[in-house]
């Protein structure tokens, strides 16, 4: 039986639950939520992280580049209750990521230090920490040892289904993603005119719908995986 990918929908509810213990350890309204437009850049690669972005509402992609002519780029989503950038409590090293507004969002800014005084006080949100942190790694090494293998119709179905998976529910089944077609390139790795060539033949199925500057699903059951 072939080995299956870890499921992230784990390390978001680890996520998710250090962020809740986490946050009665902190004066939390002195840390004021400030308002991001989608595609705002929150901290580019390269960057040392000072302070953790603690999700109110929104979404926060964590996007890092790994090749391909450097083009690819294998996106972490980080949703609203979650803590992203959690890794930089056990690193001095810059970010290796860019962190980008995935949609309108606000965000409160964690000074590391904070954090790293919650952590010393309680040795249980340390463990759980780590925890988390072991379950994303766990994810991230699968999902790049799969992701250069991959041809370009599952490049473009993998991005796809995660977007859909994570996407609004509609009782039409369908859901509108806006998203530029140069943007999605960027997502799966690959050249706009061989990402045009997939959508095109997802149109010609029936399974999507190529509007400007968005690609509207059809039928959700052709992204998700079976079994």
């Amino acid at each position: 039986m072939p080995n299956q990918e870890p499921d992230p929908r784990r390390s978001r509810q680890l996520n998710r639950e250090f962020a809740r213990q986490l946050l009665p350890h902190l004066v939390v309204d002195r840390y004021a939520a400030k308002p991001a437009r989608a595609g705002q850049v929150l901290a580019r690669s390269g960057e040392r992280v000072g302070k953790l972005p603690l999700i109110e509402s929104g979404q926060i992609d964590a996007v890092l580049h790994v090749g391909d002519q450097g083009n690819q780029v294998i996106p972490v989503s980080f949703m609203p209750g979650e803590l992203a950038l959690v890794s930089a409590l056990f690193s001095d090293e810059p970010s290796h990521v860019d962190m980008v507004a995935a949609t309108d969002l606000s965000v409160r800014w964690i000074p590391i230090a904070d954090v790293e005084q919650c952590l010393i006080q309680s040795p249980d949100l340390l463990v759980l920490a780590v925890r988390f942190l072991a379950q994303r790694l766990r994810e991230a090494q699968s999902r790049e040892r799969g992701w250069l293998e991959r041809g370009v119709q599952e490049r473009v179905l993998a991005v796809l289904s995660r977007v859909v998976r994570d996407g609004p529910a509609q009782s039409d089944g369908r859901l509108l993603i806006a998203i530029t077609h140069d943007k999605l390139a960027a997502y799966c790795g690959l050249s706009r005119p061989k990402l045009s060539q997939e959508l095109k033949r997802l149109e010609l199925a029936g399974v999507l719908r190529l509007h400007r500057g968005a690609v509207e699903i059809l039928d959700r059951s052709a992204f998700t995986p079976a079994g």
